[in-house]
């Protein structure tokens, strides 16, 4: 490891820190003591414990994954007994009734009561409720940040050489290099290993197996706001360079934060000579690319994977709180600033044809528009397959026995693991002998542990784990099931998990939501109405009884996915979207 960059690492955390102290001290105690290692965080908890009050008992089962009992705390403490804590936790638990009630209740809880506002999309409310201070003027800056027109500055360069101009030594007269790019991305290998991060690294690799030289860099200070330290301003990882920014002095607010990024851009890309600058939801990375680019007159790509606002939405804790975020300021302004960097972009890429749609919706040109979407790596293709799944479980050390449903995922609301605990339940009650596996971690897994509790042994929750273990767990699984909840986003984004599933040869129980039907043939898959536990173990059950069916499923999902969705193949329409921008020019 690099002393010097470590030594900048480490001052930029305590910076940081600092700041978050100053900022709220109570927040960050409790943030931090969530995201501790789990031994670290069940070790407080444990503690806590020992704590007489509400807040102390509440805090103790919140990070013990006791969600309900944390619930049935927050719910029947007493006046007497609120604090800050207390309302914090409510927040988290997804008690917005009872954090405002304990707000109101407790003096000097204006942060409180700010983040309340702002869970809720109120900004100009959340900021008004805010003494002036660090909080109030991050906040303000964020506002700044999402108004129309709305673009960093940068300042303007002047390349060594004409866009697209670069040749290949000893090639004949006018014949081009295959297009340099920069990419600007949230996180990367080998720090965050998200599918976000694996589908980046896979797009590098592919562009530059093509011959297209590539770098990408990471936002400020990662991966330090992730708790872990790179070993150098520069890591390379199965050849591809990621650069890794660590202002020795981090910018206070977003305004200055983008600013900084968007100047450090625009010098990168002078420096490697790169032809195409290249990068992902949500808008800040596009306000800091499309700033960079504006700057030096290179053209820029704007990779749509995602519906920031409806992912937003979608974390509401009910029916009615989810729609009070569809028509809040927050929503409203991040929505129009999606569209907007979006149509500024030269290019712009996306997963599926409904998420073009939405596109081409909120007013981006639908000739700028390419689909390129979710494939499978060559490790998904060069997969043991024929292997039954009873098999692959006996090297897992799980049991043989049983039909097993599952999946490897973020454990959020929205990915509807919740029906799917509950179909089990049901198809258990039932007689068939459904047994659960689910891979992943998240802010809703404590709750889903806590509903799978009823099926003892017949389930599995293996959390975070890499994507080797990811695949050979899913290959110990009957069948995959991707039972999304009937939310916009998930109507909307195009997952990889079906996809893969296919890939591994296993049947696939997807949500009948527009996204995962285009993704599934009807002979590789079933769909199910979307939050009907019932209409869901019912068909598992079908398919937990034929295994006849199964196989015939998992062995047509993975022609189609091997004719259709291999990445070396899908990748190369990067090259192409990069000729077409370095060939026509930039705006």
């Amino acid at each position: 490891m690099n002393p010097l960059f470590l030594l900048r690492q480490l001052a930029n955390i305590a910076m940081t820190t600092a700041g978050h102290v100053t900022e709220d001290r109570v927040f960050f105690a409790m943030q931090l003591a969530r995201r501790l290692p789990a031994p670290a965080s069940r070790g407080v908890g444990h503690a806590l414990a020992r704590v007489p009050g509400a807040a102390a008992q509440a805090a103790s089962a919140w990070l013990l994954g006791k969600e309900t009992t944390a619930k049935s705390i927050v719910t029947s403490a007493t006046g007497d007994s609120h604090s800050r804590l207390l309302g914090e936790i409510a927040l988290n638990l997804g008690l917005p009734a009872e954090a405002a009630t304990i707000a109101e209740a407790v003096p000097g809880a204006e942060a409180l009561r700010s983040r309340i506002l702002w869970s809720e999309g109120r900004i100009d409310d959340a900021i008004a409720a805010l003494p002036k201070g660090r909080r109030a003027k991050r906040l303000r800056s964020e506002r700044d940040v999402l108004q129309p027109g709305w673009w960093p500055e940068a300042e303007a360069r002047v390349l060594a050489r004409p866009a697209g101009r670069r040749t290949v030594a000893g090639s004949r007269p006018g014949e081009s290099a295959p297009a340099s790019s920069l990419h600007l991305l949230t996180n990367s290998l080998p720090h965050t290993r998200s599918g976000y991060a694996y589908r980046s690294h896979l797009i590098l690799r592919t562009l530059q197996d093509a011959g297209h030289p590539v770098a990408a860099m990471t936002r400020p200070s990662y991966p330090g706001t992730i708790g872990r330290l790179s070993s150098g301003p520069r890591e390379t990882v199965e050849g591809v360079d990621y650069l890794r920014h660590v202002p020795l002095l981090p910018q206070p607010t977003p305004v200055l934060r983008l600013g900084q990024q968007a100047e450090r851009i625009a010098r990168i890309a002078a420096e490697r000579d790169v032809d195409v600058l290249h990068t992902t939801t949500h808008y800040v990375n596009g306000l800091a690319t499309g700033a960079a680019a504006r700057s030096i007159g290179l053209p820029w790509v704007y990779e749509v994977r995602g519906v920031l606002e409806e992912t937003w939405a979608a974390g509401g804790s009910t029916a009615a709180g989810r729609a009070e975020r569809r028509s809040s300021q927050r929503f409203l302004w991040m929505r129009a600033k999606e569209a907007e960097v979006a149509s500024d972009a030269d290019a712009v890429i996306t997963l599926g044809e409904t998420m073009r749609e939405h596109l081409v919706s909120q007013g981006v040109p639908a000739e700028s528009i390419t689909l390129i979407p979710n494939s499978v790596s060559e490790s998904v293709v060069a997969a043991d397959v024929d292997r039954h799944p009873a098999e692959v479980r006996v090297t897992l050390g799980l049991p043989t026995g049983g039909v097993w449903v599952g999946t490897a995922a973020s454990i959020v609301g929205y990915e509807g693991l919740d029906d799917l605990v509950d179909a089990v339940i049901l198809a258990r009650q039932a007689g068939s002998d459904l047994r659960l596996l689910i891979a992943g971690d998240g802010v809703a897994l404590p709750a889903l542990r806590e509903r799978a509790a009823v099926l003892g042994d017949a389930a599995v929750f293996a959390g975070r784990v890499s994507q080797t273990q990811a695949l050979d767990l899913q290959l110990a699984l009957d069948m995959i099931a991707v039972p999304r909840k009937n939310e916009p986003v998930c109507r909307l984004v195009t997952p990889i998990k079906p996809i893969e599933a296919m890939g591994l040869g296993r049947p696939v129980v997807v949500s009948d939501l527009p996204a995962l039907r285009e993704l599934v043939p009807d002979s590789a898959g079933r769909a199910v109405t979307a939050e009907d536990p019932q209409a869901l173990a019912v068909v598992l059950s079908e398919l937990a009884a034929d295994e006849t069916a199964r196989q015939r499923m998992g062995s047509t999902g993975r022609t189609h996915v091997l004719e259709t969705r291999r990445w070396k193949d899908i990748g190369q329409r990067y090259g192409h979207v990069y000729s077409r921008l370095v060939g026509t020019g930039v705006k």
